[in-house]
């Protein structure tokens, strides 16, 4: 669902995540001259809090010349090993197609590089674990009450840790019987100094510090109330919503006339965090500017894997800090499934709540955490096929994804999208298994064969999450939104006093 949204080509192993309209189909775009020969350049990245060996292999083109030239878009290449774990990168992360393979198994690695388009010669590159030369064993403070504990390669055998705290008395916290590459402390606090003492049998022990981060402050569910709008933004010159042509002022002076209450800002999709420093003085600018008319900026981000550096780049995102020291407000997770999300079935759907639970376990209970979750009345799941009840366990509030329009064969009419969130907030309810805070996901963008809503569904959807006792309704997204819709949007009043 998210690729309709927010992808410019879905490609076999290496997508980006830009906005559409895409350049002509099935056609590279170059920055220089078309590519006709390939190369890969491959490097270990070292071992991880997960215990795994982290590989990064990048493509590089060439041209007719033999000069380096670069594809920004609608390539199509496929990552092919059997030796572990591959995940295609966005190609902002490295500026070219790329992959990064992870395992917790020491010693060789192979990885076939296959281009589709353009169609190139493929090429296989090889590693060793090893010959790296990295600590083999990494503790990390995921938050201020989570450090991870990693060792590589995996150990059959027990585990023992010990931890003291600032200074103080070492006591053994656990034992880890094997096959195990990690180990998390949920028991941590914040702004303290850890030392844990790592033993393994046929090992010497391994002394790590840490210290943990103050802890966040206090975001409340009022934070996610009333009116609220998507926004991206993207780091590719090529793009219209490319950060440098966003016009800060213009998005807050548009947030205040239509009354928002909250902005959900993407801060990151996966591991790639989006606030580069090419971005951050605009993305500062809105976030200040909104803050100054008291209106919320929820980081937003897109997992992609429950991995270490996934989790660590939300966690950033819910302590961001604007230069002028605005913090956002509160976090939102679009945990869905998929290929370009969190991974198909089953380990996929264990992932889309063990990613909320590291989260909360991490921030502790009084941060603000809304997962963004599909849509169980209108996809027809249920907790066999996605886990609410799972996910709720963890939340402060729940959001899904009720894009009216685009989930339906036929244009609705505002009887209909009545009729729909109502369902949509029911089926949500009881799939969570408790009573949770919902707030409506709603729809002002075009995409899919039914076209965008027309005022009238806008203000009746409003009308309808308002009635079924929703938090509010955000809308997807900022870009795509007609004048027409900002004006429904405008024209209608969500009392924030509760």
């Amino acid at each position: 669902m998210e690729e309709l949204f927010l992808i410019l080509a879905v490609i076999v192993a290496q997508m980006t995540p830009l906005p559409s309209p895409a350049p002509t189909p099935n056609i590279p775009v170059y920055v220089g001259h078309p590519a006709e020969r390939m190369s890969v350049n491959a490097r270990p990245l070292g071992f991880d809090p997960d215990g795994n060996a982290r590989w990064l292999v990048v493509t590089q083109f060439f041209d007719a010349q033999n000069k380096p030239t670069r594809i920004v878009a609608n390539s199509d290449f496929a990552y092919l090993s059997r030796d572990g774990y591959v995940q295609w990168q966005t190609r902002l992360a490295y500026g070219q197609p790329s992959a990064i393979l992870s395992t917790n198994a020491d010693g060789p690695l192979t990885m076939t590089v296959v281009a589709n388009q353009p169609h190139l010669p493929s090429v296989t590159v090889r590693t060793n674990t090893q010959s790296w030369r990295a600590p083999r064993l990494v503790a990390t403070a995921l938050g201020p009450h989570l450090v991870q504990i990693g060792w590589f390669p995996r150990e059959t055998g027990e585990v023992r840790i010990f931890r003291a705290q600032n200074g103080g008395v070492q006591r053994l916290l656990a034992l880890v019987a094997g096959p195990s590459s990690t180990f998390r402390d949920t028991d941590a606090k914040p702004n303290r100094n850890y030392r844990y003492v790592v033993e393994r049998s046929g090992h010497e022990p391994v002394r790590l510090d840490v210290t943990t981060p103050a802890a966040p402050r206090a975001t409340p569910i009022d934070n996610v109330r009333g009116k609220g709008m998507w926004l991206y933004f993207t780091s590719n010159p090529l793009d219209s919503i490319y950060v440098k042509n966003l016009d800060a002022r213009a998005i807050v002076d548009q947030a205040v006339r239509s009354g928002l209450h909250y902005v959900e800002l993407r801060t990151s999709y996966g591991a790639y965090w989006e606030i580069r420093p090419e971005a951050k003085p605009t993305v500062d600018a809105i976030i200040d500017g909104l803050a100054a008319h008291g209106i919320k900026t929820i980081a937003w981000a897109v997992p992609r894997d429950e991995s270490f550096e996934d989790l660590q780049t939300a966690v950033r995102g819910a302590y961001y800090r604007t230069a002028n020291g605005t913090p956002v407000d509160g976090l939102a997770l679009d945990v869905e499934r998929g290929d370009e999300f969190m991974g198909a079935a089953p380990q996929g759907l264990s992932a889309l709540w063990h990613y909320v639970e590291f989260i909360r376990n991490a921030m502790g209970p009084s941060y603000l955490i809304m997962p963004t979750v599909e849509d169980a009345y209108l996809e027809h799941l249920d907790n066999q096929s996605y886990p609410y009840a799972q996910i709720a366990q963890y939340s402060t509030a729940l959001q899904p994804m009720t894009y009216w329009r685009m989930m339906r064969r036929s244009p609705t009419t505002p009887q209909e999208v009545d009729q729909i969130l109502q369902s949509s907030y029911d089926t949500l309810m009881r799939d969570a298994g408790r009573t949770i805070p919902i707030s409506i996901g709603g729809q002002t963008s075009g995409v899919g064969r039914n076209g965008p809503p027309p005022a009238q569904e806008i203000t009746t959807s409003l009308d309808a999450s308002k009635r079924i006792g929703a938090l509010g309704e955000c809308f997807f997204a900022w870009d795509g939104t007609e004048p027409y819709q900002w004006d429904a949007l405008g024209s209608y009043t969500w009392p924030m006093a509760q």
